[in-house]
């Protein structure tokens, strides 16, 4: 029996917040692109990297269709970055309104951009990016361990081994 268990994404790059105001708008082509394209606003940048962003937004019929380019609105400059390809990669609800209505979060990761997109981006998070995020992943130090004082109980009486190394740390 094969154990197939889904590779967690890592991220290659730093996330930073952004100054309010930063707003993700949707591309739909309208009649298959003769006609230009219809943004629809989607709402505010929560974080963003070289990689991708997160947003959160409304849920509404217009933005929960499937779309394959977005475009960065900054309100005192305009589109700071159009027609970027992306793929979602989670839409998840976070909460929901007294009307009934979901507030979601949704993280996508961008295609394959220009050289020009990537001098735009770079310059969007110079500019724009106010504070960088730790990754929540812990490291070695950070986990907790079988005999470690910060988590000392005196009614607790430790039945687990050591420390487990490789294979074993997956039996029990």
């Amino acid at each position: 029996m094969k154990d197939e268990r889904r590779k967690a994404r890592r991220r290659k790059w730093k996330r930073f917040e952004t100054a309010t105001g930063a707003v993700v708008l949707l591309n739909k082509p309208q009649l298959k692109g003769i006609l230009g394209t219809k943004r629809v606003e989607l709402g505010p940048i929560v974080n963003i990297s070289m990689g991708g962003l997160a947003v959160e937004y409304v849920e509404n019929k217009h933005r929960s269709q499937t779309y394959s380019e977005l475009s960065i609105y900054f309100p005192s400059e305009g589109i700071v970055l159009d027609d970027v390809p992306f793929e979602t990669i989670s839409d998840f609800e976070i909460t929901r309104m007294p009307d009934d209505k979901a507030i979601r979060k949704r993280c996508v990761e961008f295609g394959k951009l220009t050289t020009y997109q990537l001098f735009q981006l770079e310059e969007f998070i110079k500019k724009h990016g106010t504070k960088c995020l730790e990754d929540r992943r812990r490291n070695d130090t950070d986990r907790r361990k079988f005999h470690d004082p910060r988590y000392g109980d005196p009614g607790y009486e430790d039945t687990h081994p050591e420390r487990r190394i490789g294979k074993d740390r997956r039996r029990m």
